[in-house]
Order: C-alpha cells, then structure tokens, then sequence
C-alpha cells in the first residue's frame, strides 16, 4: 500500500513535534539555570531552516498546497492562505531565535529574550501542526484524487531528492539527537 501525501507529511510532523518538545525542555531548563543552551538552539535553528521548512513546508508549498488548490481548496481567505503566513511566520522567528541568540551572546540581549523568541516559535509551531492534521489534512484526503494524489507523490521525491540521496534521513536523525 501506498502511502498518502498526508501520511508522509504527518510523519515528518512527529519529528518536528519531538523536536519542539525537547526546545520547550531547553526553555525550561533555561530559565531555571539562566544559561541558555547556545549549541542546542543553534542545531535546532539548522533544523528548523533544513527540515522543518525546507524539507516539509517546501513539499507542502511546492507540492500538496497546489494540488489542493487544484482540487478546489481556496488559496485565499482559505485554509491554504492562512498556512503560507504561518510558513512565513516561522522563518520569521527562526530569524529572531538566530539574531537574539548571537546578540545574547555579545551581550545585547537578555536570557528572556531569547527564551521568549524560542516560546513563540513552539507555540507557533504547535498550532500550525495541529491545524494541518485537524483540519487541511482531512480536507486533502477528501478532495485529491489517485491521479493528484501521484503527482503529489512524484514532486515529494522531487523535493526531498533536491537534497541528496539520504539527506531526509540524515535530517530525521539530527532531530533525533536533538530531542535526547
């Protein structure tokens, strides 16, 4: 049996999921021993930037939104829609973890600001994942058909061979250690 592009997608979920729970530990952590974890933000910000949205938001831009729209499913004013600002947001503030931990580290901004910026991008994350499953997951398995359903399929490997043979695999162990 095949496995659909949600399926896919909500296994890549999983580990972004596991990911943002040992980030939320490492807040935690953090704001008890006001020493923030330098190395381990700086490996989640290169996960963040390869896998979460290379890797998974661009076979979701490139790929199933799309077909989505394709099929009917409103871009604008649309599930799609508010997704893409989602997407958008998450650079956004895995730019901000980036900039305030290295301004942290020179010594021009607080512990809480890059606790806060970290906060914001689980919380961000969290919901955005859940919308995905709860609600435009459940709609893309309605409305693609077999036909879409393998195109969709064909530009994943596309997506995730841009990468390298194996390179996906090596993201999902990176996220691995990161959650240890």
């Amino acid at each position: 049996m095949t496995v659909r592009a949600t399926q896919e997608l909500t296994a890549e979920h999983r580990v972004i999921e596991d990911v943002l729970a040992a980030l939320d530990r490492a807040v935690t952590d953090a704001a008890g021993t006001r020493v923030v974890p330098a190395a381990f933000l700086r490996g989640v910000v290169a996960f963040s930037r390869m896998f979460v949205d290379r890797c998974h938001h661009g076979k979701e831009e490139r790929c199933f939104f799309p077909c989505l729209a394709k099929c009917g499913v409103p871009v604008e004013g649309g599930p799609i829609g508010v997704m893409l600002r989602e997407h958008e947001e998450g650079r956004r503030l895995v730019g901000v973890i980036d900039d305030t931990l290295a301004r942290h580290e020179a010594g021009s901004a607080t512990l809480e600001d890059v606790l806060g910026a970290c906060r914001d991008y689980v919380h961000l994350l969290r919901a955005h994942i859940a919308k995905e499953t709860q609600v435009l997951f459940p709609i893309g398995d309605a409305v693609v058909g077999d036909e879409d359903e393998a195109g969709v399929r064909r530009c994943f490997e596309e997506t995730d061979g841009a990468f390298g043979a194996g390179a996906r695999d090596v993201l999902t162990r990176l996220a691995e250690t990161r959650t240890r």
